[in-house]
Formats: structure tokens, C-alpha cells, sequence
């Protein structure tokens, strides 16, 4: 496998932006909190080009086993959800929302309002991931971080799915290196950024048919993360839950509530906090930056299982005759959501008969197999970018997909764009001055994959080009357009 290296060279791109991997709909309905933004948004400027992914660069997928490009020992290992507050608010580990039919199909009010296309970035857009790091390694405080390959969400590892499956769709994603771990991150013009033409039932019909716990209330979303073995590598995934079965639930041994502790300092005079039960008490981001937003983590909520977790989608009944299951297929195996509910209307109205409730697991099962050709290419790319984030004198770069190109670019990341993660959290995530046994390290950091990019001559020094934002930063993620 082998990358083409281009010459330097930074442009802007204009253009609307994409839809997230996923396709839903049910981001978030914007309230008063914070105004949407309306206005037509441009693609951030573009680094200079340091090697370009090409179709045929995948092609021989012969060094990966057939075995290996299969998910497995997948367990959920953290969630949270984002409260509907003026300030970025999330509680750990939260709920999802549960089915609670109604007794009596009434019609329902078509969507209408304005609905961002990632509420991870729009609700906290200094730093999307952290909230996810922070439910990590609240209810996971001694897990291994040295051993995780990859963090990432279902849009980023959805997207690279597509560009092996020759979907073509556009996308852009930020690569950095915290440890040894290389996250994912999605980009969008602006983390702002609204879906356009929202039409149908997609919010209305969660909004009717399911319910918050009481512990959670006030919530809009509920953010979940598994980890499983892909290609050899370890992955984390963050996806939303569209919600779960009550009557799935299997009885814990232990709440995960009792371990779940803020294992962090809140300043230099204050202890641990440990949290018990539904007593929710928030704490302040220390690890934010001065003058900009901070990140209120609360303690509520009760551990659902994966098991119990359902993915819904809302379609006319005219429609009844499409393979609607077959297209959500992919992000069903990324995100490995074990249940599919399909839900018909006429006119605004759902009948109970005419909602397909399914255990998908086979069907994901069996859509791997078919596609283990692709999946494989899909190792492959993941290795691929795995070893060139790990050879960066900066440990990051961005990733650029073109509509109706058969090529993935990698680009230097501008100079002011902020990092992952605030400096305290990277250093727990890391866990600096903690040294790090030899027997701990990923297995995907091999010498042969480290080899193909270390004689690549690195060129940082690139000019910024800001005449693709309305904004001065080329939204730089320090601001907030």
C-alpha cells in the first residue's frame, strides 16, 4: 500500500456543508438557549497538502486476515447525556430515552424548527470530544488507555466506510494523536451548522412515542460509547441512542452509578467527589480556557445496557415497500445497534400495526459477510492512517474527502485550530508522568507500519487563506460562527 505525497498548496473550499454520517434528523431542536445560526456558512481553510489516499492504494487488501475485519469483544463502556441548558451541561452516565407507545395513534405536527447537524460541536464547540473523554474516564478510571487504537464517532468511521464502499460523500475530519490513541474528530463548516430542508416526523415522533427518566429530564440527546476490536486495532465509538426497551433491561449485579466517581482535581483545595445514587451535583470544567464556555458535568442516570438499545427511523407509508432496513444497515454496524424501529404513517399518523420492531443483529451479521471485501479495505485505511498520524512531528492532520474524487486527502492542520482535548484532560487521558509498561503498548504500533512514512519530508510551514469564512478565525473553533 502506498500514499502519494503532493507538493504544498492551500486553498479555500466554498460549498454548504455535509450531512453527518448517520443521516438523521434528530440532532437537536434549537431553543432559546442560544440562536441558531441561519445564515449560508463556508467551508475552514485548508492546510497544505502532505499526501493523498488513493482507491488502488487499497486495493490489495491481502495483508489483512479475512478474521480480523469482523467487530468483536464489543461492550459499551460509558454514555451521557446533553441536558437543553444556555450552558454546555451533560450528565453521566445518563439514560436514553425508553418506548413508551401511545395507547391511541393521534396525528402528529410535522417537523418544524431548526435542527444542528452536530450537537456534540454546536452544544460545546471549543472541544466536541471532551465530554465523551470525561464519561470515559469517569466510569472507566482504570481503564487502559495505552491500549486504545482509535477514538472516534459513527460519522468519522461512518464516512471512511463510505469512501471504501465508493458512496460519494463529502467530508472533513480532524486526526490527532493524544498518547497512542489517534481520534477522530468530525468537521463541519461551522459547528453550528443547521440541516437544511427538515420535513416529515423524525423529532415529532421520538418526541411522542418515548420518554425521559425522571433523573434526566431536560434532556436532548443520549450519547453513548462501546469499544470493540476492528482490523486488529481497538476502537472506541460515540454514537446517539435513539432509545431503549424497558422490558430488555437485565438486572445489574452492581449500579454503575456506585463506581461512577469524578476522578479529577476541581482545584488545588478541593478533593474527589464521589457520586451516589440520582444526586445530581455539577462541577466546572477546570481545564477550560479563560473567557470562553465551560463544560458543567453532572452525576444521574442508570447504565443501560447495549442489549437493550434501539435505533428508530420514520417513513411514509407509501414507502413501505423500500429496503429501508438495508440502507441503515452500515451505521448499524458501526454503531452495533441491536434493534431497528421502523415506524409507517399516513398522514401523521402511526399505528402500532404498522411499526417494525426487529432484532437486526443477524442482519448486521450478515451484512459483514457480504461486504468483507470492503471491510477489509476499511482495516486497512484505518491502519493506514493509524501509522501516518503516529509519524506527525505534530501528531495531527486533517483529513479531506471531495465530492466526486476517488481520493482522500491529508492535509496539515491549520495553525489555530485549537487541540482535542483541554491540556488537563489530554494529560489524564495520557496519563503523563505515569510511564507507560512496554507489555501495555497498542498492538497496532508496528515498526512496518511506522516505516512506510518515516523517509516522507515534512514541510509545516504553510500559508492560511481565510476568504472561505465570514468570520476572521475561518472558524478556527474558537468562536462562536
Amino acid at each position: 500500500m502506498s500514499m502519494q505525497q503532493r507538493g504544498r498548496g492551500t486553498r479555500a473550499r466554498g460549498g454548504r456543508g455535509r450531512a453527518g454520517y448517520s443521516g438523521r434528523s434528530r440532532d437537536f431542536a434549537s431553543k432559546s438557549w442560544r440562536k441558531p445560526q441561519t445564515q449560508e456558512t463556508f467551508a475552514p481553510a485548508l492546510g497544505s497538502m502532505l499526501a493523498e489516499v488513493h482507491e488502488s492504494d487499497l486495493a490489495d487488501v491481502s495483508s489483512v486476515d479475512e478474521k480480523s475485519a469482523k467487530i468483536s469483544d464489543c461492550k459499551d463502556i460509558a454514555s451521557f447525556n446533553w441536558l437543553n441548558e444556555k450552558e454546555p451541561t451533560i450528565r453521566i452516565p445518563g439514560n436514553p430515552p425508553a418506548w413508551t407507545p401511545l395507547p391511541h395513534p393521534s396525528k402528529l405536527k410535522e417537523d418544524a424548527g431548526e435542527y444542528f447537524r452536530d450537537q456534540n460541536a454546536a452544544r460545546y464547540p471549543s472541544y466536541p470530544m471532551q465530554p465523551a473523554v470525561e464519561a470515559i474516564l469517569t466510569q472507566n478510571p482504570d481503564i487502559s488507555t495505552e491500549s486504545i487504537d482509535i477514538v472516534g464517532c459513527g460519522s468519522t468511521i461512518g464516512n471512511l466506510l463510505r469512501f471504501v464502499r465508493k458512496v460519494d460523500h463529502e467530508f472533513r475530519m480532524l486526526v490527532e494523536v493524544l498518547g497512542s490513541t489517534v481520534f477522530f474528530v468530525r468537521r463541519e463548516n461551522s459547528p453550528r451548522e443547521l440541516i437544511q430542508n427538515v420535513y416529515g416526523y423524525g423529532h415529532s415522533f421520538p418526541e411522542a412515542y418515548t420518554s425521559w427518566a425522571p433523573s434526566v429530564k431536560g434532556s436532548e440527546s443520549h450519547q453513548r460509547l462501546i469499544k470493540y476490536t476492528f482490523g486488529d486495532l481497538k476502537c472506541v465509538v460515540r454514537f446517539e441512542a435513539d432509545g431503549y426497551f424497558p422490558e430488555l433491561m437485565q438486572e445489574q449485579s452492581k449500579n454503575i452509578r456506585q463506581n461512577a466517581k469524578i476522578d479529577r482535581e476541581i482545584d488545588a483545595d478541593q478533593g474527589l467527589a464521589s457520586i451516589f445514587g440520582d444526586t445530581i451535583l455539577g462541577r466546572r470544567d477546570p481545564g477550560s480556557i479563560p473567557g470562553k464556555e465551560s463544560l458543567t458535568i453532572q452525576s444521574a442516570g442508570d447504565h443501560v445496557p447495549q442489549s437493550a438499545i434501539f435505533d428508530l427511523k420514520t417513513r411514509s407509508i407509501r414507502k413501505k415497500d423500500n429496503d429501508v432496513l438495508g440502507e441503515e444497515l452500515p451505521r448499524l454496524w458501526v454503531s452495533q445497534i441491536p434493534h431497528f424501529l421502523l415506524a409507517f404513517h399516513k398522514a401523521g399518523v402511526f399505528d402500532l400495526e404498522e411499526m417494525q420492531i426487529r432484532d437486526v443483529r443477524e442482519n448486521v451479521a450478515k451484512w459483514e459477510e457480504d461486504e468483507r471485501d470492503s471491510l477489509r479495505q476499511l482495516a486497512a485505511l484505518l491502519k493506514l492512517l493509524v501509522a501516518f498520524a503516529r509519524t506527525r512531528p505534530d501528531g495531527r492532520f486533517e483529513l479531506v474527502h471531495e465530492k466526486g474524487r476517488r481520493v482522500l486527502e491529508l492535509r496539515e492542520v491549520c495553525d489555530d485550530v485549537p487541540r482535542t482535548l483541554p491540556s488537563t484532560l489530554c494529560k489524564r487521558w495520557t496519563k503523563e508522568g505515569l510511564g507507560v509498561d512496554d507489555n501495555d503498548k497498542p498492538s497496532s504500533l508496528r515498526t512496518d507500519d511506522q516505516d512506510k512514512y518515516t523517509d516522507l519530508d515534512w514541510d509545516t510551514g504553510s500559508e492560511k487563506d481565510y476568504t472561505a469564512c465570514d468570520a476572521k478565525c475561518g472558524y478556527c473553533g474558537s468562536c462562536i460562527y
